[in-house]
């Protein structure tokens, strides 16, 4: 494949990645997908053999790469874990913001979809995940935290924060990322 082929391949892979963060693995077609990208339906099947979950497997990697790398970013330049918890979750509500309430997580609304009925997909949620508990987890022992509350703490603040971008969807309204912050930064207090 050509550097062309390999272009109109990765674009392909980001808008997947933009339509399943907005809509979702279900209502994401190929035919809205060839509209946005301006390919044939047929362009999909010749860079992605396996189809629309092969497409939807990567466009989840991407975007799971994506966040996981301004994670390595924001705990890098911060100072402690309670500010670095703060600089995450005030990210997370300047990018929901910005983009009226579409944009959450990249992640949550397939892995809801695909649990139960397309398990190839639901893994790679499941990776994408792990990944992003592990990042924290590393960063928190490096901290001088032991493995288990690290553990323990990266997860509570992947639900927190999970749950509050869900609300503030709905809701269309900051606050829960707000107050799931303050509590995320009291974990990290009392620690």
């Amino acid at each position: 494949m050509g550097h062309k082929g390999e272009e109109t391949k990765q674009r392909m892979i980001e808008v997947m990645a933009g339509l399943l963060e907005k809509t979702g693995y279900e209502a994401t077609g190929l035919t809205e997908l060839g509209k946005e990208t301006g390919t044939p339906k047929g362009s999909l099947y010749f860079h992605f053999p396996g189809g629309k979950d092969e497409l939807t497997s990567l466009a989840l990697l991407h975007s799971g790469n994506e966040l996981n790398l301004f994670f390595q970013s924001v705990l890098r330049d911060t100072e402690s874990p309670a500010h670095a918890i703060k600089q995450v979750f005030h990210a997370l509500e300047e990018r929901i913001i910005s983009s009226d309430y579409q944009k959450g997580c990249p992640i949550a609304t397939t892995a809801m979809e695909t649990i139960g009925s397309v398990p190839s997909v639901a893994n790679v949620c499941n990776e994408v995940y792990s990944s992003w508990l592990k990042t924290f987890e590393f960063y928190l022992v490096g901290k001088g935290y032991s493995p288990r509350i690290a553990k323990n703490l990266s997860l509570s603040v992947l639900s927190l924060w999970e749950g509050a971008l869900l609300l503030s969807k709905l809701q269309k309204s900051p606050e829960p990322l707000r107050v799931a912050a303050k509590t995320a930064e009291l974990l990290f207090k009392q620690n």
